[in-house]
């Protein structure tokens, strides 16, 4: 019986559609974790070929479970698998493989297949005695509360279930108050801000962001960001700044200020050189302070899909493989790599269309598209390919963005920067208001309060702000023309770079000033780039 593989596989039809359930259950952390499985320790190497491994350890019980940890693989939106080989324990090897097929009426047929293969007859019946079972009825559980609520999201989904799963006893903790000295408005958003860092998962803390803040506690991105910056004041939360590889994604080094940061590193998971990139390399995050919470180097899932969130597919081929994915690449910038990072393609997909893609030991190349995602290996090892998008994720915050809020550049010393050389700040929209004599500073900076944008300086000609987004800069343009009926207003958009002082250089920036100049009082002058990317 040792040594014989045990298998069961569950099917459900869920009501949410696969783009609606995809995000949360490829969180696999965050899953494990909802899940109460065990967080483990992690171990990392890079052996003698270059490649990346993985091992992890926790106790049983007395004992010492090992295993090494092979690349995840999933296709996005479609399917994911997970993989231990165990070194100890009752089992030489578990799989994992959840599927998500379209279902009838726009929902989801969702398969889940759990594999063991025992290394002895205890093994065996480990396995047998209704661990599979418990496994699947837990998944089940679980499954069923991620349809809910991707049919009708309220809130963050993880951080609403840790809540519900926290000891009252923490929950009702007021270990670390709010000083009296704290402003009114920001004092409500510190206590939400103690409450959620109470209950939230382990691995919520690890690396906090603003855009699940506001999610978790129900507040727009600027009042999210205010809470971040009102925690890190009270000494409840500590701001870091991170150098992230462009390749693999991994923190590549990590400073209390951003000049502190090197210019370039080599990534130690990939090898690949990361240069700093206000817009695209720099990333700010937080973490709890100990009198918060206690921090914890151990994980509940170290390289899912939602490790990763620009990886659209993280496939591992056999020498020589070929291998064809019913699905096809989303329009945009995208790169093709192998996971030691030594060999790289950019490449743009035109959206709704597959490719033929070849890897080598050390090149890769896509010949034709076609229908289907079809990938070969033509090398003589193993080869984990990985396809992925080339914009930055959609939950992180680059330094470039967190400088385009109000609070966020009022708490960010010139000084902290490290603009010796211009830094590219993405592409941005930036406004003139011009109405002298009638408290235009004043009711500027209101406006960009309001709507999620920043004063830049004062020009001569006006008030300069700056929104990361055309849909935010057209509403506080509405608002100052509540305020200044008569104002003068410009508006443009396009590429910016981060100048010594914190200001902006581009072509953007010396248009915008001749916009407002040749603006009719109280109506906006809006640049044809600025009303395209509105239409966008």
């Amino acid at each position: 019986m040792a040594g014989k593989r045990i298998e069961k596989s569950w099917t459900w039809n869920l009501k949410a559609s696969r783009g609606a359930l995809w995000p949360l259950l490829s969180d696999t952390e965050r899953m494990n974790e909802a899940l109460r499985l065990p967080r483990y320790r992690l171990r990392e190497t890079i052996d003698g070929d270059g490649l990346h491994r993985r091992y992890g350890e926790y106790d049983d019980q007395g004992s010492l479970i090992r295993w090494e940890e092979p690349p995840f693989e999933w296709a996005e939106e479609h399917w994911w698998r997970w993989d231990r080989l165990y070194e100890t324990g009752p089992l030489e090897r578990a799989r994992g493989t959840l599927v998500l097929e379209p279902g009838a009426k726009g929902g989801t047929t969702a398969s889940y297949t759990l594999s063991m293969e025992p290394r002895s007859t205890a093994g065996s019946i480990f396995a047998r005695t209704g661990h599979l079972r418990d496994a699947g009825r837990a998944f089940e559980r679980l499954l069923k509360l991620v349809d809910a609520h991707a049919r009708k999201p309220q809130g963050d989904f993880y951080s609403n279930l840790a809540a519900t799963r926290a000891p009252s006893s923490r929950r009702r903790s007021a270990a670390f108050q709010v000083p009296a000295d704290v402003a009114p408005a920001d004092k409500v958003l510190a206590r939400q801000l103690l409450d959620w860092l109470a209950v939230a998962f382990a691995s919520d803390l690890r690396e906090i962001r603003p855009k699940r803040i506001a999610r978790a506690l129900g507040i727009g991105l600027g009042e999210a960001h205010t809470a971040l910056l009102v925690g890190t004041d009270i000494g409840a939360l500590e701001q870091r700044f991170r150098l992230i590889c462009g390749a693999c994604r991994a923190v590549v080094r990590e400073a209390g200020v951003p000049r502190d940061l090197p210019g370039s590193a080599g990534c130690p998971r990939c090898g690949v050189e990361a240069v700093v990139d206000y817009a695209r390399s720099v990333e700010v995050v937080f973490t709890p302070h100990t009198a918060i919470r206690e921090p914890s180097l151990m994980v509940s899932c170290a390289s899912g899909p939602g490790v990763f969130p620009r990886i659209a597919f993280q496939q591992i081929l056999d020498p020589h493989e070929r291998r064809e994915l019913s699905t096809t690449l989303p329009k945009g910038g995208h790169a093709v790599r192998t996971a030691d990072g030594q060999t790289q393609l950019d490449f743009d997909a035109p959206g709704g269309e597959g490719a033929l893609v070849r890897v080598g030991e050390d090149w890769i190349e896509i010949p034709e598209t076609g229908e289907s995602l079809v990938l070969e290996n033509h090398g003589e090892r193993v080869q984990t390919v990985i396809i992925e998008r080339a914009d930055w994720p959609l939950e992180s915050t680059s330094l470039a963005e967190w400088m385009t809020y109000q609070r966020c550049r009022e708490a960010t010393a010139a000084g902290t920067l490290d603009l010796a050389e211009p830094q590219d700040a993405g592409t941005l929209s930036l406004v003139i208001i011009c109405a002298r004599g009638q408290d235009e500073a004043g009711a500027c900076r209101r406006i960009a309060l309001a709507y999620d944008g920043a004063i830049v300086e004062d020009t001569g000609a006006g008030t300069l702000l700056v929104f990361q987004h055309p849909a935010k800069a057209v509403r506080a343009m509405d608002a100052a023309l509540q305020t200044l009926p008569a104002a003068r207003i410009g508006a443009d958009y396009g590429s910016l770079r981060l100048v010594e002082g914190g200001g902006y250089t581009g072509q953007v920036r010396d248009r915008v000033g001749d916009l407002a100049g040749l603006a009719q009082e109280g109506v906006p002058n809006l640049s044809a780039p600025f009303q395209a990317a509105l239409r966008g």
